[in-house]
């Protein structure tokens, strides 16, 4: 099929005008300055283990949600639904789960399922599957975490044909895919070399060190390295944000220096913070959405499964 003439009009009129519209922010500048959420967008995600990465990505999700009220599904094959809850519920109230008292864990739990489904991942899903999940769901947004937890053959040819197929898929549907992946062994056994600050500790890694190799860096639209210091005496809950692609920065963002990536405090699992700013500390929003909520007498119901 000929891309239509009027589209290809339509977009030189918009450019010309200026109405090429940013990607979504999330309020925190400095993030927003290299990062947006962008419609029918594919975002590759790598990082060792152990740094935290589906816990930055869901709060990350979750800010784009408070200011823009979207949606994300979410399939994470390595985690509990009910402790990314319980995550982001802490994140949202800027409380542990365990301060609370039960009916206002609840009552919350209500407003993050208006923003996050969770797929089941006791089942092993084939990516077409996941792929008609996504498609059949009101988000803006979804997530696989991690790349090598569906069923699927890993090789380099068919590393390009799933890669392939959720670019189609973000094409035609306009909804956007983030995936999360693994790294190589040599990505787990480089360090910094000896006189650097940072000597012994790993180096972040790069964008074609992820399970299945350049192939992730070459066809996504965006690639963000998520790192930490595991253990350092100073850095060990910094979470490093490194934007290694922004294939259209015309809709916003741009990679971050080599040497300066975007620092993120963990704050005790209460809100990432950033220059010691908390975009979710938001008390007075929170209280008055939650006078607003209907009382559900069947929360427990909803709940019994989760691992409170």
């Amino acid at each position: 099929m000929i891309t239509e003439q009027n589209e290809i009009n339509r977009y030189l009129q918009d450019y010309h005008a200026g109405k090429i519209s940013k990607g979504l922010d999330t309020g925190l500048p400095q993030l927003d300055e290299c990062l947006r959420a962008k419609k029918g967008q594919l975002t590759i995600i790598n990082g060792l283990d152990n740094v935290g990465k589906t816990i930055w990505i869901l709060w990350y999700y979750l800010a784009l949600s408070v200011k823009h009220n979207i949606k994300w599904t979410i399939y994470s094959g390595e985690n509990k639904a009910g402790q990314l809850v319980r995550q982001l519920i802490q994140f949202y109230t800027g409380k542990y789960l365990n301060q609370m008292e039960l009916s206002e864990v609840f009552k919350i739990e209500l407003i993050i399922k208006q923003w996050f489904t969770f797929i089941d991942n006791s089942n092993f899903y084939k990516s077409k599957d996941l792929f008609e999940i996504f498609e059949d769901s009101d988000s803006f947004g979804c997530l696989i975490d991690p790349f090598t937890g569906m069923d699927r053959e890993y090789t380099h040819a068919a590393n390009y044909d799933f890669l392939n197929e959720a670019r189609n898929f973000c094409n035609s549907t306009g909804k956007s895919i983030y995936v999360n992946t693994h790294v190589v062994s040599l990505a787990a056994r480089r360090v910094f070399a000896e006189g650097h600050e940072y000597a012994g500790y790993h180096t972040p890694p790069m964008k074609s060190e992820s399970e299945g190799g350049q192939p992730f860096g070459n066809r996504t639209d965006d690639f963000l390295t998520i790192h930490r210091l595991v253990g350092h005496p100073l850095r060990n809950y910094v979470t490093e944000i490194h934007v290694r692609k922004i294939k259209d920065t015309e809709t916003g963002g741009k990679v971050t220096p080599i040497d300066a990536p975007l620092d993120f405090n963990f704050n005790n699992g209460l809100g990432f913070t950033m220059n010691g700013q908390n975009i979710l500390n938001q008390t007075s929003t929170n209280e008055l959405e939650l006078s607003a909520l209907p009382i559900n007498d069947s929360f427990e119901d909803d709940f019994e499964d989760a691992p409170f």
